[in-house]
This record gives structure tokens, sequence and C-alpha cells, in this order.
């Protein structure tokens, strides 16, 4: 580390006035590849690592963008310019890493979800605490501008009093580096990896789960098939589709029904998002008193429609204004325990067939 320099201090440059972070992404597989295009398209950061002990992987990776291979991550943790660490390996590797970075003194970006146990992802967030820099976990979802709308729709009022949500996140079975997704030891499995996205949704615009209660098909695996019912603590009433059986493309959709109206989208369709309001109540003088609106192998990355407000590079933007001090992240640390603990209840009541309550 640079001398005079406090952990955590950034070790960034300045490039026409711009900060830009030099970035060390370990982990060369698919979310490697997928974070390494926005820091590319990103005035605010460079790569200048690939981490992987795969050199092929590393090599190709690191060709794209500049940036130097290596198979261990000593170099780019002793590097004092480098300033942030972006942590893309399996889940069972999340924590080793982000604390070896941490207490490197580099700030953490790392991919969902944060570990395999609260335990691990709490000493994760600890050590950071403790070294004195940022972590991030990178629940995307919440940038993807569908969801986002419906959020400000459900936080805002306009939909009224919610009722039930359903949510569904459906694809074939993943193809990871060892096939480490077959092995729930080291994935945590269908609703831990997947569904988690759905948990940290509803969790956002509801506020706290109460209890969930889950059924689980995996005759054939490592192909799995879950449904999750969600009861948040407001009283509203989620459904959670998962699947990692399913034979057609990735695909993910939304049903939201509320006292005033209802909003549903479907990422398989040409125009996914549609919004129905509930009839307009009739004025004494027989006319509306409003108007209504009407009507194989590999790992499967989700893609926003709306490519100008493309989620992932939104999410690093918004990680590294974090780091610079300049705001507070949609995600924090702790939103990402709180929906590991929703995914582990439910991976509980799947294995036990009984309601569990979420803390």
């Amino acid at each position: 580390m640079k001398e005079g320099r406090a952990p955590g201090e950034p070790g960034n440059s300045r490039e026409r006035g711009v900060t830009v972070h030099k970035v060390a992404i370990w982990g060369a597989g698919t979310m490697g590849r997928v974070h390494a295009g926005c820091y590319q398209r990103s005035e605010e950061a460079r790569v200048a690592y690939v981490i992987d002990q795969d050199p092929t992987k590393a090599q190709e990776l690191a060709a794209t963008c500049g940036a130097r291979a290596i198979g261990e991550p000593a170099a780019a943790l002793l590097d004092p310019e480098v300033d942030v660490v972006d942590v893309c390996l399996p889940t069972y590797l999340h924590r080793e890493a982000v604390e070896e970075a941490a207490r490197a003194g580099k700030h953490v970006l790392c991919e969902k979800p944060a570990a395999l146990s609260i335990d691990d992802a709490k000493a994760m967030l600890e050590t950071c605490r403790a070294c004195g820099v940022k972590l991030g976990v990178a629940h995307v979802v919440r940038y993807f501008p569908e969801y986002e709308t419906v959020h400000q729709m459900i936080t805002s009022g306009e939909l009224g009093q919610i009722g039930t949500v359903r949510l569904s996140r459906v694809g074939p079975f993943p193809r990871g580096w060892t096939d480490w997704y077959a092995d729930e030891t080291r994935s945590g499995g269908l609703l831990l990896d997947l569904s988690i996205h759905d948990f940290d949704f509803l969790r956002w615009c509801f506020g706290p789960v109460d209890h969930v209660y889950a059924r689980k098909a995996r005759n054939d695996r490592p192909l799995e098939y879950a449904l999750v019912v969600v009861r948040m603590k407001n009283g509203v009433i989620a459904h959670v589709e998962g699947s990692w059986a399913h034979p057609g493309p990735f695909s993910y959709k939304f049903e939201v029904c509320g006292s005033a109206g209802m909003v549903e989208y479907d990422s398989l369709k040409a125009r996914p998002l549609s919004v129905v309001t509930a009839p307009a109540p009739v004025s004494p003088r027989g006319g509306a008193s409003a108007a209504g609106s009407g009507t194989p192998g590999g790992v499967a990355v989700p893609e926003s429609p709306l490519k100008s407000r493309e989620p992932y590079l939104r999410e690093i933007r918004d990680f590294l204004a974090y780091v610079r001090g300049e705001s507070t992240p949609r995600v924090l640390p702790e939103d990402a325990v709180a929906a590991l603990e929703i995914s582990l209840a439910a991976t509980r009541s799947a294995l036990t067939g009984k309601v569990v309550s979420v803390s």
C-alpha cells in the first residue's frame, strides 16, 4: 500500500477532471465479463487486473479491457493504485475473497448472494467495516427500469393498497465452473441463488418479511422448481416462482395487484410493461370522475429492454459514487444480509414442509 494512505483511501487517479478508479476483477466467468464490459463503458473506472485460476479465461477477458491477467490475487491486492476489487467468484468463495481484499485496503463489490450463511455474510460486513472500506453486494434487480417503475408505483400509492404480488424467474439450469451450481453446498441451490432476486425486491417494496412457506420439486437433480408463499409484515401476500428446469429461454415476470389498479410485466413480451387501473368511480352525474388508463450451457444473464438505463452499469456507477462518499447506494450490505435470510428461510421450509418465520 502506498505510504501515507489509510486503508480504504481511494488509490484512483483523475483524467480530464473525472475520478478514475482502478479495478481488479476477481473471476473471469459470466458475471466477470458482464462487469468488465460495464467498466469499459464507464468513464469512472478502468480495469487494471483480471484474476482467474484459468489462464485462458483470464487472458481473454484481460485482452478486451487492456488489463493484466493474473492467476492469484497478490499482485492486484498489493498494487496501491487499485482501490476496488470486484468479486465475481462462485458463492462459496465470496467470504474468503471479500475479506482478503478488505484487509488489503480495497473497497469491494461482491456478486449476489453475499454468502451461503448469515454468519459468513455478517463476518464479511464486519471485516469491511473494521478495515475502513466499503462493501457492495450486486443485487442488480433494483436497477432494472421495469422494477424501478413498479417500486415507485407501489411506494407512491399509485396502485392503492397492495393485496397480492406474483413474481416469476425461470430458465434452464446454469452451467458454471466445475458445475458448482449443481452442488448445493457451494451454490445454496435455486432459492438462494436465483429467487433471492425476488425476495430482495419484495423487501425493497414492502419492508420486512414475516414468514415463508415453500415447496420444491427436484426429482431430476440438478434441475429444480420451487414455489414460495411470502407473507410480509405489512400483510401483503406474495407468490414467488423459481425454476432451473425451464426448457425455454431465461425469463422473468411480475404482477402486482392493488386497490387502485394492477401492473404486470413479462420479459418475453414485445411490449412487456402493462398497467391496468381500477375502474374510475362513477360520479353522481353518471360520468367517470377520473380517466382510466385501460389495459444450454453457461449462465443466463437478464437484460433490460431499456438499453439507455442499463442496470449493470448503473449498479456499478452507484457503488463507485458510494466509494467516493458522494451518495448512499440503493443496496446496502444489510439489505443483502436480509435477502439472504429470506432465502435461507425458504430453503428450510422446502426441506421441512413447514412454515418458517423470518426474524
